[in-house]
């Protein structure tokens, strides 16, 4: 009997200790590497607001295109204006990178006045629940920028579409850091 409560307990003990791993995935060696790099900054900035908003909603999923290489980054045009564009995210992080940061001020000049729909997306590790959970933190990290640029907050909308609408579906870094986004879409 004591043997039993002991294994018990030492399985419980390891499936709640072997949930989403921190460490970043490895590179599969044989996959082809044709996507364009993304930079690697780190930005280490909280966000002040991570709660998530009442006016998320679902949306159709339409696929983001590659733009703007020469910034050093790859970005992706969405929605209805060709000018706006994706703003990309560090492997499981929600903080917008440092790179990312005239981008977000072009959209914001962009979609003010107007409604929108941001669109929280990330690459295909960790779980769904967590993917969702952290799709919707990168989309209201977005949608607290843009309010403090000065978009009325009540005109954006957000969804968590988690990892089920990858840009790309390459098993490489590059491919990987496409796929973690936010989209914006307008109505």
């Amino acid at each position: 009997m004591m043997k039993n409560i002991a294994f018990l307990s030492a399985t419980v003990a390891m499936l709640i200790l072997s949930g989403c791993s921190t460490k970043e995935p490895a590179i599969d060696a044989t996959a082809s590497n044709s996507g364009s790099s993304v930079g690697t900054s780190t930005n280490n900035n909280a966000m002040s607001s991570t709660g998530t908003d009442s006016n998320a909603v679902i949306a159709p999923i339409t696929n983001a295109s590659a733009n703007d290489a020469s910034s050093g980054a790859s970005t992706g045009v969405n929605g209805s204006d060709a000018q706006l564009v994706s703003i990309l995210f560090d492997y499981d992080k929600f903080d917008i990178r440092e790179d990312m940061q005239d981008s977000m001020t072009k959209n914001a000049l962009l979609v003010k006045g107007k409604m929108i729909k941001l669109e929280g997306n990330c690459d295909e590790f960790g779980s769904d629940e967590y993917n969702f959970a952290l799709g919707l933190k990168r989309a209201n990290a977005v949608k607290s920028t843009l309010v403090n640029n000065g978009a009325n907050a009540d005109s954006i909308a957000m969804v968590s579409l988690g990892e089920s609408n990858p840009v790309c579906l390459e098993k490489t870094q590059e491919c990987w850091a496409k796929n973690r986004r936010v989209d914006f879409k307008l109505p």
